[in-house]
């Protein structure tokens, strides 16, 4: 992040085709603004970019990161608006929780940009007091406001007083994501070849945590021999020296890359075929998030797997996604172990489909809550661009 994005001075390119834009007070909310792209993206057949802006150089989380450009939000100068919106130009606007940059607001509406309001966590606008400093017409410069509950949408109109704009209670627009895909037949296919086996997912282990990962195959395993664990390597060039080292300590290891049919004597499946992520959630019911047992590496995104319906298990390394980890931890959708002990005690816990299942149904519905805003949204940006 530079100083000069304040001023409205782009510090990247303007991708080409359409560009969605949003603004928040912080970095952890960009969540959806990537779901949405993706959305619309996929209902118009056509490349939907992100950007997203916040008065703060937090950095994004990294899947949000790699999908979305991060900018500061220009000051309510005119010059570093008219700078702003000179170069980034976007279609579409949606702005979480109160309006509280007039000028921006009103900058955005004179170049008819389409402006939708959303609210990113329940009671967010519920107290007058919060849009006691934004004046009711800039309200009514949003093509649509999303309230998450019947009573701020009630706090809504009444700040309105009188002026025109469409407001939908469908709940909050908070922090989500986009589940990661997979081909259909081939998830099908490897389920059929498990052939029921109990398996659990070791995803983005970093190389100091291969241990700590093995120790806990080892430790659930003595309680169910037909265990399987697929361990996806936080860098696929490690896959090699990995399969090797566990078939040193006696397991029967297999590469996917070089694996045809699954042999069931296969005691851990080495995942180092890229872009296969969304196969493994769906096909486990149990994850444990890598990085969480290394201070010094990156971390996987746990609401990845919760999104498929994976129960998440995560060690206490969490800094670099804190408020995923915390808003999991919050619906009771989330397991933290401490160690590799504690790790090969859940998963042994975890077997019992009722437990995994408990975990992986809170997990869903906190990282799905915004999809009934997402798609109305999406439905709408279709309908007016």
């Amino acid at each position: 992040m530079h100083p000069e994005e304040r001023l409205g001075q782009a510090t990247q390119e303007r991708p080409d085709g359409c560009l969605l834009w949003m603004h928040a007070s912080h970095s952890h909310l960009a969540g959806p603004v990537t779901a949405i792209a993706k959305e619309l993206s996929h209902l118009r057949g056509e490349p939907v970019h992100a950007l997203f802006t916040t008065p703060d150089a937090t950095p994004l989380i990294p899947s949000v990161a790699e999908a979305a450009i991060h900018q500061l939000v220009p000051g309510e100068t005119s010059g570093s608006l008219t700078r702003f919106f000179d170069h980034w130009q976007p279609d579409l606007g949606v702005m979480l929780g109160i309006p509280d940059r007039p000028n921006l607001i009103r900058e955005a509406a004179a170049r008819d940009i389409l402006m939708y309001l959303a609210t990113p966590e329940r009671g967010s606008i519920t107290d007058v007091r919060r849009l006691a400093y934004t004046p009711g017409d800039i309200l009514a410069r949003f093509q649509t406001a999303f309230a998450a509950s019947t009573a701020e949408a009630d706090v809504l109109v009444r700040h309105l007083e009188g002026a025109p704009l469409g407001i939908e209670v469908l709940g909050p627009l908070s922090d989500t994501t986009h589940a990661l895909p997979c081909i259909d037949a081939e998830c099908d296919a490897l389920a059929a070849q498990l052939a029921n086996r109990p398996i659990w997912l070791a995803a983005g282990i970093t190389h100091d945590e291969v241990d700590q990962i093995e120790a806990a195959h080892r430790k659930a395993f003595s309680a169910a021999h037909r265990l399987m664990l697929i361990l996806a390597p936080n860098d696929l060039e490690d896959a090699g020296r990995i399969a090797q080292a566990l078939e040193g300590k006696g397991w029967s290891t297999a590469l996917r890359s070089a694996a045809g049919k699954l042999d069931l004597d296969t005691q851990v499946l080495i995942a180092d075929v890229p872009d296969e992520m969304g196969l493994w959630y769906r096909l486990a019911p149990t994850t444990f998030v890598g990085g969480t047992f290394d201070p010094s590496g990156p971390t996987s995104d746990p609401f990845d797997p919760a999104a498929l319906g994976s129960a998440v298990l995560h060690g206490p390394e969490i800094s670099a996604t804190p408020a995923r980890f915390e808003r999991l931890a919050h619906a009771n959708a989330s397991l933290l172990v401490k160690n590799a002990a504690e790790l090969g005690l859940a998963i042994r816990s975890l077997l019992a489909p009722d437990k995994a299942a408990s975990l992986a149904q809170a997990g869903w519905a906190t990282t799905t809550e915004s999809a009934p805003v997402i798609e109305r949204m999406v439905e709408l940006m279709d309908m007016h661009l």
